[in-house]
């Protein structure tokens, strides 16, 4: 297995494997940056026509809300044109959930599977962890308080480095790129995807990139 990790505030756990067998509907644009160039020339992505399903962990905190942040985030990235290769939608259970989001105030809510789960210093921190399988998929990650529920994908975010609800908002929507396929960081200020992002909704060039993640026959599937 190999770790590659987003600088700062975006990072993904994940690992170099063989092509996994999801085949493209629509021929898509080219990218407007890598998005593998994080993940070691890896391309990710949910299988095409899933409803991914995120929880929220509540914290309580009424200063910076991270259910806002996360419906914020949901609703932006529904908004990229695509054919329909994906939709977010709210969990009605964190049993029932396929993504989900926490803050580091909140103990961790599942179980890391059998990679190493490692958000020391990251302001946002996305994990996955890749299966044995075949087709290559990801782990689905048992709950922390055991029951039958399972998790494909852990957003983490750390409320205490960031001033306001916007740059919340901004760091929450930035993990979400990095939970539906790009494994990767603009050059400019202008993304989202941004390494250290300012705007809260994907730019036309993160559109673009991910329009051509789901575009290509994955090497794993999440």
């Amino acid at each position: 297995m190999m770790t590659s990790k987003f600088a700062r505030v975006g990072t993904l756990f994940t690992a170099l494997f063989t092509l996994a067998c999801d085949t493209p509907s629509v021929t898509r644009p080219d990218y407007a940056y890598d998005p593998t160039q994080l993940s070691r020339g890896l391309l990710y992505r949910w299988a095409s026509g899933t409803t991914v399903r995120v929880w929220v962990v509540s914290d309580g905190s009424t200063a910076l809300d991270l259910g806002v942040a996360t419906r914020s985030a949901m609703s932006r990235w529904n908004a990229v044109p695509q054919f329909g290769e994906f939709r977010l939608m709210a969990a009605t259970s964190i049993d029932a959930a396929d993504i989900v989001v926490y803050d580091r105030v909140s103990s961790m809510p599942v179980q890391s599977g059998s990679c190493t789960f490692d958000a020391r210093g990251a302001t946002g921190y996305t994990y996955f962890c890749p299966s044995s399988a075949t087709p290559r998929r990801a782990e689905r990650l048992p709950l922390a308080a055991g029951g039958t529920g399972a998790v494909t994908v852990v957003i983490r975010v750390d409320r205490g480095r960031v001033d306001s609800q916007r740059s919340y908002n901004a760091i929450v929507a930035h993990e979400f790129g990095h939970a539906l396929g790009i494994g990767a960081h603009s050059d400019s200020a202008a993304d989202l995807m941004f390494s250290l992002p300012t705007v809260e909704s994907p730019s036309p060039r993160d559109a673009a990139t991910l329009q051509y993640v789901l575009g290509q026959i994955p090497g794993a599937i999440l």
